[in-house]
């Protein structure tokens, strides 16, 4: 079952009715590519204000990022901590940027404005450490401005709770909602369906306590995953329907 939102797409009235109710979304300010996707890696399962904090002394204390090839380690992880798995990430960072200049010849991700979609995602989701939400921040948050959903916990929460997605991993959900963007939909657009998902998933979707009596699609949704009292269930796979 999928909510009833629009045709043939479900997204722009899911965009357009937490537009109504959140205003519109002003797009941040953009890093370059590679510092995107270091801060993509710190951010994995951590807040914002603590992965941010923890990349803006990373930032301070390399002089460019290709420092961070020979870093050690354990100095790496001070850095970075309190970052939710700080000591695998300080593993993987430095793996990370040996990894770009083996394949580049440097850290210069630019070319990746020039290729498909599909075709920069595969490339960014091979290299160590680096899933499904990394490499779509990597293109639509950074100055390469990619047409691309970036698919975090809370918006495929969002989209599961709503029939969107099934209950498949990050990279599946990324998959089917991006099967129903618009072909007309901007990066802008993409980054602005996933601010006001993402901000409805931490203040009325919630993980363990939804607030299904104030939520602006409630008469839509399907409420995949939370009882008729509002308790929060197993997600149905939707994959088997």
């Amino acid at each position: 079952m999928q909510v009833s939102l629009a045709l043939p797409s479900h997204l722009p009235a899911l965009r357009d009715r937490l537009r109504a109710l959140l205003g519109p979304q002003v797009a941040p300010v953009r890093l370059d590519p590679v510092s995107q996707l270091i801060h993509a890696v710190l951010s994995a399962r951590t807040y914002e204000e603590v992965s941010w904090a923890a990349f803006m002394r990373l930032r301070a204390a390399m002089e460019d990022w290709t420092r961070l090839a020979e870093a050690d380690v354990g100095e790496l992880e001070q850095i970075i901590d309190p970052v939710t798995f700080a000591d695998r990430k300080a593993r993987q960072l430095p793996v990370l940027v040996r990894v770009l200049l083996l394949k580049r010849g440097g850290l210069d991700l630019d070319v990746l404005a020039q290729e498909p979609v599909s075709v920069a995602m595969a490339w960014l989701m091979s290299l160590p450490g680096v899933g499904a939400k990394a490499a779509a921040a990597t293109l639509n948050f950074s100055t390469l401005d990619r047409p691309v959903l970036v698919v975090d916990t809370h918006v495929a929460r969002v989209a599961r709770r709503l029939g969107l997605v099934g209950r498949g991993d990050a990279q599946e959900a990324h998959l089917r909602l991006m099967s129903q963007v618009p072909a007309t939909w901007t990066a802008g657009d993409l980054r602005e369906l996933h601010c006001l998902m993402k901000t409805h998933g931490q203040s009325i979707c919630d993980h363990f306590d939804p607030a299904c009596h104030l939520c602006a699609l409630r008469r839509d949704c399907p409420r995949t995953g939370v009882g008729a009292a509002g308790q929060v269930l197993a997600f149905r796979d939707l994959r088997a329907t």
